[in-house]
């Protein structure tokens, strides 16, 4: 049955014979096609849609070196206006340097110049409205003019790519998501006065950003959005209504991080260098030197997430939660004071701080979440408040070094655990110490059973 198969296969391709490329015309080396209108072309590139086995393939090559793209081209006796590039037209050229684009082209497709490893210069036409989805994505620009009446910044448009400063122009109200994402040698953005949004991880990974200003049209920062950026000094316009999570992770560098005093949603009350969300008391981003105020009830999922400048931490008697990944991988925090006001632990809330050596758990937390100490790894001793009643999956994983765990449960069966709460300790050197009067409830309880030396005191 397979010889069969593979016999019809093999005849059918000897006698299908080369179809045309998907364009309509050629002139001089460049491809196109007619648009609806007749007049006008979109420049667009060769791809081989079939071809007989024996046909050698078209060269995938395309234009090399430095390229002029003409405004107007000439076939059967006609002249035709160039008015757009097709997506995906240079993609991948390797060798092409630079690319001069007439003022007559309105528009540019989605990854047109996408991972042109050698291309170091573009010019713009000047009415060009929008840089596309992955334009330049993995690019070597160093350097762009972003033409004036450009609206929006597409999504990856220059990820990756040499870039050492951008001047966004004030006709743009969009910075799409990731747009200038793994910019690593970028030191500067100056962004004009119409920008609204700024899209989830848009300038993430720019550790060399030392500057960057928010204009006072900024409605929204997405998630993400300058994680692990190089920024000394931020202030949150007055327009701003939504910060997502995570905005200024791994910001190390961040020593100012204010809000503007006419803002009606954020507040930096007493000077806290840190951002907070008014209306609930949630703390939404820090710094490495951030002051924790009273009257903050939360500190919101990732709020100081990989800060390394945070070396001890005093929250006030206000706060009730610690959200998710709050301190994740603040790997020099080496104290942390918890108030007997707080009731909830999140997940991965103090995950990989590994500098930890002590943790003191209040009798008001009810809830540990899932990893919330996982793998710290210098972390000694801890202690478990009166109150807790649900511990999640992993939530002391992998402490090695662990040599004591105190617990305040006077029945261990009242605490719902999650799986492998304690998996990695090694629970022949810890000692469980336990309420008097508790030790049969703890040897008779999965998971706790697995110490083996319980002592009451």
């Amino acid at each position: 049955m397979n010889n069969t198969k593979n016999l019809i296969l093999a005849l059918l391709t000897a006698i299908i014979p080369v179809v045309a490329m998907p364009y309509d015309f050629k002139e001089g080396g460049l491809c196109f096609n007619f648009n609806a209108d007749g007049k006008s072309v979109t420049l667009t590139y060769e791809r081989l849609i079939m071809f007989a086995h024996d046909a050698p393939p078209p060269s995938e090559k395309g234009l090399i070196g430095d390229v002029v793209i003409p405004s107007k081209v000439q076939h059967d006796g006609k002249t035709y206006k160039v008015t757009a590039i097709d997506r995906e037209t240079f993609m991948a050229n390797s060798e092409l340097k630079s690319v001069i684009i007439p003022n007559s082209v309105k528009t540019i497709g989605r990854g047109a110049f996408a991972q042109c490893f050698s291309l170091k210069n573009v010019v713009l036409p000047a009415d060009l409205t929008e840089i596309s989805d992955y334009m330049f994505v993995e690019s070597h620009l160093t350097e762009i003019t972003i033409p004036a009446k450009v609206k929006r910044i597409g999504e990856h448009a220059f990820n990756s790519s040499s870039l050492k400063s951008i001047a966004i122009p004030n006709s743009v109200t969009e910075i799409g998501k990731s747009a200038f994402s793994a910019c690593r040698w970028m030191e500067s953005a100056t962004l004009g006065n119409s920008v609204k949004t700024i899209g989830e991880a848009a300038f993430s990974i720019c550790p060399s950003l030392r500057s960057i200003n928010l204009p006072a049209s900024l409605c929204e920062i997405g998630e993400q959005a300058f994680f692990e950026g190089g920024m000394e000094a931020i202030t949150i316009p007055a327009a701003t209504t939504k910060i997502g999570s995570g905005a200024f992770i791994h910001c190390n560098n961040l020593a100012t991080l204010q809000v503007d005093k006419s803002n009606k949603v954020y507040d930096s009350r007493n000077n806290c260098n840190a951002v907070i969300e008014t209306a609930t008391g949630t703390l939404v981003a820090g710094c490495n030197i951030s002051v924790i105020p009273e009257g903050v009830t939360k500190i919101g999922s990732e709020a100081f997430y990989g800060h390394k400048g945070i070396y001890s931490l005093n929250l006030p008697s206000t706060v009730t939660e610690i959200g998710d990944k709050a301190f994740f991988y603040c790997d020099n925090l080496k104290e942390v004071n918890l108030p007997n006001s707080v009731t909830t632990i999140g997940e991965r809330a103090f995950c990989g701080c590994d500098s930890l050596e002590t943790v003191i758990i209040p009798n008001s937390v009810k809830r540990i979440g899932y990893s919330a100490f996982l793998h710290n790894k210098k972390l000694r001793s801890v202690t478990l408040g009166s109150a807790v009643t649900q511990i999640d999956a992993w939530a002391f994983k992998g402490l090695n070094n662990l040599k004591s765990f105190t617990t305040k449960i006077a029945d261990a069966g009242t605490v719902k655990l999650g799986k492998d709460v304690f998996d990695e300790i090694d629970k022949q050197a810890c000692t469980l110490y336990v309420p008097r009067g508790s030790a049969a409830s703890y040897k008779a309880a999965p998971q706790w059973q697995d110490f083996k030396n319980i002592v009451e005191q």
